[in-house]
């Protein structure tokens, strides 16, 4: 696996979960078949299920930043969902 890399630190990951190469997962909760895309960096958030998180995609990294796209708790965790990331009903269709 020399060409393959990723870092999860931390965090809790159900079943069906995909962490593409060079992604970083950190103090996390990531839900059943959510798909984690390469480069991405995941820190102290909770990722619903099924969320495509696409490559390079930063989330965690500046509040402010993921306040005007997700949920962010007083505590600093961020809650993304599906729809949070224009995955919802409609684009399943």
């Amino acid at each position: 696996m020399k060409d393959c890399c990723f870092v999860i630190l931390y965090s809790l990951l159900f079943s069906s979960v995909y962490v593409h190469s060079w992604a970083t997962v950190e103090d996390s909760v990531i839900l059943p078949g959510a798909d984690i895309g390469r480069h991405a960096i995941l820190k102290r958030c909770v990722v619903d299920k099924q969320c495509r998180i696409p490559e390079g995609m930063q989330i965690g990294v500046d509040p402010e930043a993921d306040r005007q796209r997700f949920h962010v708790s007083p505590k600093g965790i961020t809650l993304v969902t599906a729809e949070m990331l224009g995955q919802g009903a409609a684009e399943k269709i």
